[in-house]
């Protein structure tokens, strides 16, 4: 059984994430309105940290948000979970957007 809040879209999109003065670029796998998950080195990353991810989401301008490591994966799916934190809802909303947009299209 699926325990995550929020539906999630696959996508292919860049992403650069910063935390502890570490510069990672990386591919966004799927996102949700709460989170994504980024394939970038787990190594580079601490469990529980701070950052911000810069996320270009196709049709949007490029979204500047803070994040927190949830979970790091370096087994099958090589990458990190973030959750969105810090940041207003309305700084999300082209996200929630996008999602609704990808949602819709893939059930018609």
């Amino acid at each position: 059984m699926d325990k995550r809040e929020a539906v999630r879209v696959p996508v292919q999109v860049r992403a650069r994430c910063r935390t502890h003065g570490v510069v990672l670029d990386g591919l966004v796998e799927d996102v949700s309105k709460s989170g994504l998950f980024m394939r970038i080195d787990p190594t580079e990353v601490e469990l529980g940290s701070d950052a911000e991810i810069d996320l270009d989401l196709p049709g949007e301008e490029t979204l500047h948000l803070q994040v927190k490591v949830v979970r790091v994966e370096d087994d099958s799916r090589v990458g990190v979970a973030l959750k969105f934190a810090g940041d207003p809802p309305t700084a999300r909303m082209p996200i929630a957007n996008f999602i609704m947009k990808k949602h819709q299209a893939g059930n018609q």
